[in-house]
């Protein structure tokens, strides 16, 4: 297992995905390190071995380096950074001397999750390249454009020119799983292993481990109701505390089982008739609670649940980017379920509902009365608003926090 020096934590809590290399201290003494952080369907795709190229190309002063994943042969994805500390100078400067790379790979949670070791074949135009490098933190602004043009080339061309470095990675499907275990507050011990073949169950996991702190004993894995002589599943995560409730409907996409693995077309069109399936169970859920219909967890235990105020359904999905067809989740769809199951419709996937608990647990700090999980609805409900507005569910939101006595003076 790999932790995160403080730096490194911070910006990989912030950023949805990226890529760093750092010379962390390991068994023997310090070595080459690479940290990646991706959603976990594409460390799935990493781990079951899919082909992976590193680019390293000079802007101006500073180097540019790049992870393509190729995932898919259209469209592979690629995660990159501004090299900025001196650590990553010397974890390069040992990958051209020959020593071997230490892998971890990170889920959106920036938790480690597996790792591995093997070669980086970097040659001497690398070392010169590194030797002309600048450190220090990188405008990214300035550099916006010139990165762009770079990730571009990267992207879409078979051979490059005398400023870029590409290297073709070992191809391998020997990664060493991570298991990490996390004690919710209702005291079960739940496990996030990327390896897991119960796909569905992770995700769910991950739903818990986000939201379990916002609102201690509110949080239920599976409640059940009424169905016939027994009970069938409400929802996957239902919170609820004195002024609202909030249903999640967590739909994956399995990767593990397919062979060959599913291109990004074929899992838009998978994760399509998803959402579909998803948004009709929020719509009957919600109608259910509205009637009253009881409550009880997995225990058995009947639970006090907010039927009152407008509830909130989210649609948990593995990657927003894989959403094509846009259209299909306007306006009408919002003001529809609005009206049909008087609550508000969203949907998220696993890098956006963690920028939404981050942002619920600033307001909260900032405040002397608002606990998380007000900030949590309330968040979700001005996020709502934007959605209408802008006229899609298709959005990404960000929380910025004015210092009000900066901007007096």
């Amino acid at each position: 297992m790999h932790i995160l020096a403080a730096h490194y934590r911070s910006e990989f809590l912030a950023t949805p995905q990226l890529i760093r290399f750092d010379y962390a201290e390991g068994r023997e003494g310090a070595e080459p390190t690479f940290l990646v952080k991706a959603s976990t369907l594409l460390l799935k795709y990493i781990v079951q071995g899919v082909q992976m190229q590193l680019a390293f190309s000079r802007l101006g002063d500073r180097l540019l380096y790049a992870l393509k994943v190729i995932d898919d042969e259209e469209a592979p994805a690629i995660l990159w950074s501004i090299l900025e500390r001196d650590d990553e100078k010397a974890a390069l400067n040992a990958l051209v001397q020959g020593e071997d790379c230490q892998v971890f790979l990170f889920n959106e949670l920036a938790v480690n999750v597996a790792w591995t070791s093997f070669p980086i074949a970097a040659g001497t135009k690398l070392r010169e390249i590194i030797a002309a490098t600048a450190t220090g933190p990188a405008d990214h602004v300035a550099l916006k454009s010139e990165a762009s043009a770079v990730l571009d080339r990267f992207h879409s061309e078979a051979t490059w020119d005398a400023d870029m470095v590409v290297i073709d990675l070992p191809t391998t499907t020997v990664w060493q799983p991570i298991h990490n275990r996390f004690i919710t507050s209702h005291a079960s011990s739940n496990v996030v292993d990327i390896f897991n073949r119960d796909e569905g169950g992770q995700q769910e996991q991950l739903a818990i481990w986000l939201t379990d702190n916002l609102h201690p004993l509110g949080v239920h894995h599976g409640p059940e109701i009424p169905k016939g002589p027994g009970f069938r599943e409400l929802t996957d995560v239902l919170l609820s505390y004195q002024y609202g409730s909030i249903l999640i409907e967590s739909k994956t996409l399995m990767v593990f089982e397919r062979n060959p693995l599913p291109s990004r077309k074929k899992l838009a069109h998978d994760v399509s008739g998803h959402i579909k399936k998803a948004i009709s169970q929020l719509r009957g859920g919600i109608r259910r609670l509205k009637d009253g219909t009881p409550v009880k967890s997995k225990a058995g235990v009947v639970l006090d649940i907010e039927r009152l105020q407008p509830i909130h359904g989210i649609v948990l999905i593995p990657d927003l980017d894989l959403i094509q067809d846009q259209e299909n989740y306007g306006s009408e769809l919002i003001q529809e379920f609005l009206r049909d199951a008087g609550g508000f419709i969203h949907l998220l996937d696993i890098a956006e509902l963690l920028r939404i608990v981050q942002a619920a647990e600033m307001i909260a700090a900032r405040g002397t009365t608002t606990t998380p999980m007000m900030a949590f609805d309330y968040y979700l409900i001005e996020r709502a608003k934007k959605s209408i507005k802008a006229g899609t569910l298709c959005i990404e939101v960000l929380l910025r926090i004015v210092d009000e006595e900066a901007n007096e003076s």
